[in-house]
């Protein structure tokens, strides 16, 4: 019995480390590839390269995680030709990216079919978080990818695939009359296209009665962070992105939970 105990320890923690594995690869190329098509201009190469100096990446300079431990300079970030310091957006999204899958296959009770779209979806946002806050902007490649892993997360969990659409189409509107329309009378932006098609894509994964709780969610963590994002740097403009990813976060964690 104890013999049986132990295997099943170290199989579950095999199954925690595969996931929190698997998202972090995701976040890691997110950050890359995402941040390269964020930075780059009209005609530009989309492989990712150093932001100071212009220098392609090596395979090794974009191994998930090692890339930056093995790294002589390790603590201060280094980009990979040394010159600029403090890139630690992309280790730090990376590690959000691993502890998301953790937690994910955590709350499911181990590796099931399901652990892929999760891990491989989830694993996209921190990248999309610090992408948003450095460039203002979310890849239209990385909002395309949240949508396919949500509509595969629906399907492998059983939903309505017609549900999630409605879900999805209905977030899209919304969003397009925040950006379109109450941005127009308020005189200033108040939603980028890239957050609404993230609200398209966000739909795909949420149960209809939990797309309130997405929008109640991400608009308290925008609106606290926008305001300590002030008083910290004097700057008013925030972006809606890190809010929206953490409340997907959450709502779709929740959801777990109620998977019978």
């Amino acid at each position: 019995m104890i013999h049986n105990q132990h295997h099943h320890l170290i199989a579950y923690l095999l199954h925690l480390l595969a996931g929190g594995g698997l998202a972090l690869i995701a976040a890691a190329l997110a950050q890359q590839f995402g941040s390269r098509s964020a930075d780059r201009l009209p005609g530009e190469t989309r492989y990712p390269q150093c932001f100071y100096c212009l220098k392609p990446f090596s395979w090794q300079e974009m191994t998930p995680l090692f890339a930056w431990l093995l790294r002589p300079d390790t603590l201060s970030f280094p980009c990979p030709c040394g010159l600029r310091k403090n890139q630690w957006s992309q280790p730090l999204a990376e590690m959000t990216g691993a502890i998301i899958g953790i937690l994910g296959i955590f709350l499911m009770g181990g590796w099931t079919p399901l652990a892929f779209p999760l891990c491989l979806g989830l694993g996209l946002l921190p990248a999309i978080a610090f992408i948003d806050f450095h460039f203002g902007v979310i890849p239209d490649g990385l909002n395309l990818l949240v949508a396919f892993f949500g509509l595969w997360w629906t399907l492998e969990s059983g939903g309505d695939i017609w549900t999630a659409l409605l879900v999805s189409g209905a977030l899209l509107a919304l969003g397009l009359i925040c950006a379109l329309g109450y941005s127009r009378l308020r005189g200033q932006e108040m939603l980028g296209l890239g957050d609404v098609k993230f609200f398209a894509a966000a739909g795909l994964w949420l149960q209809p009665d939990m797309a309130p709780w997405f929008l109640a969610l991400g608009g308290f963590i925008g609106a606290a962070g926008g305001i300590v994002f002030q008083r910290l740097t004097g700057n008013k403009e925030f972006p809606f992105g890190p809010a929206l990813c953490v409340s997907l976060v959450a709502c779709v964690m929740y959801q777990i939970t109620r998977i019978p």
